[in-house]
């Protein structure tokens, strides 16, 4: 199975706007500025500016923190509040984000809307992991197994993603409320 893992400790941070920020990439696919699909931790320590990214769908969801407002004049205004909730925007559009009350880390999603889609979703049971998507995972509470991959057990903090031609695998809950942040990634056309 082609399912590789990562730990949010290990992964390299990259500061950005003298410290106001910091990002942790998980995957980068294909690895370049024109990617089809980009999955990463934001921390936000100050409020700042939102970068662009032509043909770009975004989905941010908050992990940490008291929240977020995101805010384009004309085009974008709202306040991410709500942990483990994805709001998905436009990467077209230059934006400012503020924070309400100290600094939040949050979960990003960036798929080129010529060819991938992106849908989010909290699980807590046993799933099947689909052949002929992509995929992320991270598991937000518990210990999760995963049959068929070099990484057999995940526990919080921890994490996985893979290409289209993985084999059939499942990921399964270890212990009673263990939660996970699933990412089906689906090519369009």
């Amino acid at each position: 199975m082609k399912i590789k893992c990562f730990d949010y400790a290990t992964l390299p941070r990259v500061q950005w706007f003298e410290g106001k920020g910091e990002t942790r990439d998980i995957a980068c696919w294909p690895v370049s500025d024109d990617f089809a699909w980009r999955a990463c931790f934001t921390t936000f320590h100050q409020s700042g500016e939102l970068g662009q990214f032509p043909d770009i769908e975004r989905v941010i969801v908050l992990l940490k923190g008291k929240g977020i407002r995101l805010t384009s004049p004309g085009f974008l205004e709202h306040e991410l509040v709500k942990k483990m909730t994805p709001f998905n925007f436009s990467g077209d559009i230059l934006g400012h984000a503020e924070l309400l009350d100290g600094p939040v880390q949050c979960f990003n999603i960036m798929t080129r809307r010529s060819c991938w889609a992106s849908e989010i979703s909290v699980i807590s049971e046993e799933r099947l992991l689909p052949t002929s998507h992509s995929g992320v995972l991270y598991v937000l509470k518990g210990r999760w197994e995963i049959t068929g991959a070099n990484c057999v057990q995940l526990a919080f903090g921890q994490g996985a993603w893979w290409l289209p031609d993985i084999r059939d695998g499942v990921i399964k809950p270890l212990v009673a409320d263990s939660q996970l942040l699933w990412v089906d990634l689906r090519p369009i056309g």
